[in-house]
């Protein structure tokens, strides 16, 4: 083993591992790819993931390791993943561990680690964690820790199609296939779907909306949730429902929070920068992938209007 960041990590026995709220699979992916390395590597330490649980999401990963419990963390490393900012950090008693290691692939925003793996070019935060296992070990990733960071990979580059796939993101994925993963396992768990889906996106498409400047969204509110029998989360799933349409430059999943009083907003663009325009609602993200809160519903036709400024600015 060479020095490296591992050599922080294996320094702590009792260690909790983050990611952020609304979790997507890459935030899961390395998540449970990093708890998996670990316990490969010493399976004495002692793994909590934190933050709360999407099961639509773990089920499709087949998430069955036992995983550990403790009630003290004051002791503890936090290691936190795929979150660019302190406030988007699913569990806020990571400030009580002993010491923070941020590894994340969003743009530099807040360094807020004693250790920061900042690398916003980089497909994922599942590759980013793929690269430093291989620069500290020879010895192969277990498959089931690569099974999970491919998940992260695959979701977060749209199955290499987004432009942060580069030479390294396909190098990653090939060392990750050597483990032994099953990839058409993995695609079917990731792309097949249920006839409620159908049903669900039969729906949006009934209900969604377009303005003539390019932006385009659908609106589900508790009521609608309640009747598709869909959490919040999944509800925004089918956001890429609305994309690779020619007149839609940014499209949006708009979904009410009940439980937060507030509105949560998936943003998504094929080249107009979007980040900014999140930022300024309580979000941020990728240029092209972002998410945003609304507190009141309100406020959406101010988001679209900024959206269909950007847009405009693009097309000049």
């Amino acid at each position: 083993m060479k020095n490296t960041v591992f050599d922080d990590i294996l320094a702590y026995d009792h260690i909790c591992i983050y990611r952020h709220v609304n979790p997507d699979f890459d935030a899961y992916g390395s998540q449970l790819g990093m708890a998996a390395i670990i316990k490969q590597l010493d399976p004495t330490k002692k793994v909590m993931l934190k933050g709360e649980i999407n099961e639509e999401l773990l089920s499709k990963m087949d998430h069955d390791f036992v995983l550990d419990t403790f009630d003290d963390i004051k002791g503890a490393l936090a290691i936190v993943l795929d979150t660019a900012n302190k406030e988007r950090i699913d569990g806020e008693d990571v400030l009580d561990c002993d010491k923070i290691i941020k590894i994340d692939h969003h743009m530099i925003v807040d360094s807020y680690g004693v250790i920061n793996i900042e690398y916003p070019t980089k497909s994922s935060t599942s590759q980013i964690v793929v690269e430093l296992y291989k620069e500290a070990f020879d010895q192969k990733m277990n498959k089931e820790a690569a099974t999970y960071l491919y998940f992260g990979m695959v979701a977060d580059s749209n199955r290499f199609m987004y432009r942060n796939t580069d030479a390294s993101t396909m190098m990653a994925a090939a060392y990750l296939m050597d483990c032994g993963i099953d990839i058409e396992d993995i695609y079917q768990k990731m792309y097949v779907r249920s006839v409620k889906d159908l049903e669900i996106q039969r729906f949006i498409l009934n209900q969604y909306q377009s303005t003539s400047k390019g932006v385009a969204y659908y609106i589900l509110k508790q009521e609608d949730l309640d009747e598709l029998q869909i959490s919040r989360s999944r509800g925004s799933d089918f956001v890429n429902m609305l994309s690779n349409i020619e007149e839609f430059e940014v499209w949006l999943a708009i979904t009410q929070n009940i439980e937060k009083n507030n509105w949560r907003v998936s943003m998504r663009s094929r080249r107009v920068v979007i980040n900014t325009i999140a930022e300024k609602y309580h979000g941020g993200g990728h240029q092209l992938a972002s998410g945003a809160t609304l507190n009141y519903i309100d406020e959406l036709p101010s988001l679209i209007k900024d959206l269909e400024k950007a847009i405009a600015e693009v097309k000049e």
